[in-house]
């Protein structure tokens, strides 16, 4: 009989990078261990589960006012409670071998719902240390080294924590399922996937690319950009107001999102934190240059400066642009960089990954 598992998570229906991860690690898991996810809202996936995976819910969405901080805090401590009492219930009469938690509100509700242990609790990371406000911070250091591993995703967190005496276990995410196959490069389109907020600072790639057209008159290159979120009002009246409605284009999120991969020749990341890059190793397993800012975790994993792409010092919008333009005016440069892509991408051992999970959960 398989072992069981819960994954205790807010949502899984965003189309973000975290979302990803839950759902491609339970397929992974689904081989060997009963998955159970449960969520917050409706039981509903943006991304495809295993057909083994069962999806439930707890009905009580988070209704968080993202325009007020006081309304958050308050807001935030009725659904802990209302979440904890429901979760309990469900626990009394649901019995798991382990438990599987991603983000310190859940940790906090767990606790309180049937307490974190050595025996049977994996605290999993998306976010990098530089995401988590100080009451967060505070939970983690306080609760974090009770569960019987942690698993952060990146070289740089595992050093980070450790350093901090909470000791983390570093193991990268795994591959998206994606029907993966080389781009052919044959179209000049520059692609970004990522949710529209400011801590994806996609503006910054609307600046520069308003640059490129309406000032160097670079104009034979398109920038597509994937997703949804809070400023794409003001993505669309910028493109309005410099004219750049042929040069750039607002693209929906899609399960499929390999459909935008394989259009692009360059994958271009402007984050301001990044837990891991998911959307990174993505473009490299298509086969996709890489040019990223050099946030403190995540994109330094997977871009090797000067061989697949380039790392840009954060927020350093010139060098970013100097590295695009370098990159349209050498045409060269998309196939020796995409040929070590697909080699960093090959290297890339999901099984190997899928060893340590079986060992934290045997």
């Amino acid at each position: 009989m398989n072992k069981k598992i819960l994954f205790y998570f807010n949502s899984l229906q965003p189309s973000g990078g975290i979302e990803r991860v839950i759902s491609t690690l339970s397929e992974k898991l689904a081989s060997n261990y009963d998955i159970t996810i449960i969520v917050k809202d409706d039981p509903i996936s943006f991304y495809p589960l295993d057909k083994r995976v069962k999806l439930i819910s707890l009905h009580s969405p988070l209704n968080f006012n993202m325009n007020s901080r006081f309304s958050r805090f308050f807001a935030a401590i009725k659904s802990v409670y209302k979440n904890t009492k429901r979760l309990k219930s469900y626990l009394s009469i649901n019995t798991f071998d382990y438990y599987y938690l991603a983000h310190p509100l859940n940790v906090l509700e767990f606790h309180f719902a049937r307490g974190i242990n050595k025996k049977d609790t994996i605290i999993s990371e998306h976010g990098a240390p530089d995401a988590y406000n100080a009451i967060y911070k505070l939970l983690k250091s306080y609760l974090y080294p009770r569960a019987k591993v942690y698993v952060v995703p990146t070289t740089t967190d595992a050093l980070f924590y450790n350093s901090k005496g909470l000791l983390a276990q570093y193991v990268p995410h795994f591959k998206s399922s994606l029907s993966y196959e080389k781009a052919p490069l044959d179209q000049n389109i520059a692609l970004s996937v990522g949710r529209f907020t400011s801590v994806k600072q996609q503006m910054i790639l609307l600046q520069i690319w308003n640059n490129l057209v309406n000032n160097k008159k670079i104009k034979n290159w398109k920038l597509f950009l994937v997703g949804n979120g809070e400023l794409k009002g003001e993505f669309e009246a910028f493109i309005l107001e410099n004219n750049l409605q042929g040069y750039v284009f607002l693209k929906p999120p899609m399960q499929d999102v390999a459909f935008y991969y394989k259009q692009a020749s360059l994958f271009l990341l402007c984050s301001k934190s990044e837990g891991f890059g998911m959307v990174l190793l993505e473009a490299i397993s298509f086969g996709l240059p890489c040019i990223s800012f050099d946030c403190p975790s995540g994109p330094r994993d997977i871009i090797k400066h000067n061989e697949n792409g380039y790392l840009i010092p954060s927020n350093n919008k010139f060098a970013f642009e100097q590295s695009v333009i370098k990159f349209i005016l050498n045409p060269d440069l998309k196939i020796e960089m995409s040929k070590k892509s697909l080699e960093l991408s090959n290297n890339w051992d999901d099984e190997k990954l899928l060893s340590k999970w079986n060992k934290f959960l045997n």
